[in-house]
């Protein structure tokens, strides 16, 4: 779907006419024949306020007026609350729900990591492997928007530590 809009930052005064396509559980902002931006739907955190959609993503807040409030929170999939902001869909909500198990396996797997590396019980190269495909793995979900940069740089960092800095040897 796309609806016509006014793009503005907070603090803003100016908009810019911009035309937001939702589709494909993708959103994104096209100002002429210029792409602004795209993002999947579920980075997206969303708030229906009387001066427009006030969207969060990647540590950015942007504020599109947009004339069809009711199809644009539709496409989007937010309800509006008594309070007037939006709450997010059971499609977003399920989604938040799966991201909290995948996040929670993450942390499991990197604390059995930690075990087995001061255990003998597994061999070096078994642990190395685990912990290769897990890094892998860490950065693929921040690619994909999965994790937060904060939590991904947390992560990440908790699991380049475990590896001790290869220590040479001068003969």
């Amino acid at each position: 779907m796309s609806f016509n809009a006014r793009l503005r930052l907070p603090g803003s005064r100016l908009p810019l006419g911009v035309e937001v396509d939702i589709i494909h559980e993708r959103m994104t902002v096209t100002a002429g024949e210029r792409r602004v931006a795209e993002w999947p739907l579920e980075r997206l955190d969303v708030k229906m306020l009387p001066d427009g959609f006030h969207i969060q993503v990647d540590g950015e807040e942007l504020v599109l007026a947009v004339s069809d409030s009711r199809g644009f929170a539709a496409a989007l999939g937010v309800n509006d609350s008594k309070n007037g902001t939006s709450v997010p869909s059971l499609r977003l909500a399920a989604k938040a729900e799966s991201n909290e198990r995948d996040l929670a396996e993450l942390r499991r797997r990197i604390s059995d990591l930690a075990r087995d590396l001061t255990s003998d019980a597994v061999t070096p190269s078994e642990v190395f492997s685990r912990w290769l495909k897990l890094l892998k793995e860490l950065n693929r979900l921040h690619v994909e928007g999965a994790l937060p940069n904060p939590l991904f740089h947390h992560l990440n960092t908790y699991l380049l530590d475990l590896i001790p800095e290869p220590v040479t040897t001068l003969t």
